[in-house]
């Protein structure tokens, strides 16, 4: 392995391999025919992983959202359900803390992110 083939100190040991020249592959090819087939393979696998760990992100990023809404809906209901049965004055702490709370999570998370 040449000092150009050597990945840098600070790279992860997942990391895919680089891609062969020609006259490389060709040497390898003649001593291991199936080693093209297997980097093939593993680059494909690392391209794959990606693709999920992407889908994975938007999947919790909707989880995240559906959350929100669910709590504002929650609260929502609960304002009016206050206001009919008179007792506003007393649900307003619980609705005020409740809507602090889901604020402070979402900007935990987004801050957390970024």
């Amino acid at each position: 392995m040449s000092d150009q083939d050597t990945p840098p100190a600070g790279t992860p040991a997942w990391t895919m391999p680089s891609f062969l020249e020609a006259d490389e592959a060709r040497k390898w090819q003649e001593i291991d025919p199936s080693h093209l087939a297997w980097r093939r393979d593993l680059v494909e696998r690392q391209l794959h992983r990606e693709r999920v760990d992407q889908w994975v992100g938007y999947g919790f990023r909707l989880l995240e959202h559906v959350i929100v809404l669910g709590f504002g809906v929650a609260f929502i209901w609960l304002g009016f359900y206050a206001i009919n049965h008179k007792v506003s004055m007393q649900v307003v702490p619980m609705i005020g803390g409740g809507v602090a709370g889901l604020a402070g999570a979402v900007l935990a998370v987004r801050n957390r992110r970024e």
